[in-house]
């Protein structure tokens, strides 16, 4: 059997504390890479000087950042909510673009070659009390309408452009809340995407929260060729249905 080596990283915003004292932990603990979600955690202000001076107090600790998350860009947005012919002009929608440009910008200037992007709200999901939710788990993580498909399919476009124009690879989250929430998903729509940009922070727990109960079998295979990142936690769920589950400690 090959033995593998992980490279260990820390998500800095969830620590907390202020990016400094983040590194500082990071250190200490042996992380030798970092990620933070959001660059208005990090700087009060997004000039040039003050993103050089994140990689100069990465550097400083001996962290290397190896993704940014652009502010939760397409998180809270529902899909449902926008219309395809007109998308890109939608102000909700040019809003979390240029968030998700901005980021781009500022990683291409570190040297960090990764921005974190989301997929978008199930209907209701933030708005109606997740009315989807049973149907998500009972079909192990539900079914992309073809109208939502190709809402995906130009959104993402446009955002491949801009990452090929600013040498950045797109990491998609795979959370329960957004159309990326299975292994499968994932697959789907990067396949349909055919571009060597967009890539996976994998959440095994995540899946088995939206009812991918072979995660780590079959959904390892379905990511294995997009794989950008795993995000490490473990979960219990209690009642899946009901959307009931609780945080473990690893181990």
């Amino acid at each position: 059997m090959p033995n593998y080596h992980f490279k260990l990283g820390m998500d800095l915003q969830m620590t907390g504390l202020p990016l400094n004292k983040a590194l500082s932990l990071a250190e200490e603990l042996g992380a030798e890479y970092g990620w933070f979600g959001d660059l208005h955690w990090a700087v009060s202000e997004i000039t040039n000087a003050t993103i050089d001076g994140i990689g100069e107090l990465a550097d400083q600790h001996g962290v290397k950042l190896f993704l940014i998350g652009a502010g939760g860009a397409f998180s809270k947005i529902h899909l449902a909510d926008l219309e395809l012919e007109t998308i890109a002009d939608q102000p909700v929608f040019q809003r979390d673009f240029n968030r998700l440009i901005q980021t781009m910008q500022a990683a291409n200037r570190l040297g960090v070659d990764s921005v974190l992007v989301y997929s978008f709200a199930w209907p209701g999901e933030y708005s109606a009390g997740k009315p989807t939710w049973p149907m998500r788990w009972l079909t192990r993580g539900g079914v992309i309408a073809n109208i939502d498909m190709e809402k995906l399919l130009k959104v993402f476009s446009l955002v491949i452009e801009q990452a090929e124009k600013y040498d950045i690879n797109i990491v998609l989250g795979n959370l329960p809340w957004h159309y990326t929430n299975t292994t499968s998903h994932c697959r789907q729509l990067i396949e349909k995407l055919g571009s060597k940009r967009i890539r996976i922070m994998w959440h095994p727990s995540d899946n088995l929260t939206s009812g991918e109960l072979d995660s780590a079998t079959a959904g390892f295979m379905n990511i294995r060729p997009f794989l950008h990142s795993l995000h490490v936690k473990d979960l219990r769920v209690i009642d899946g249905l009901n959307l009931n589950f609780e945080y473990c400690p690893i181990g």
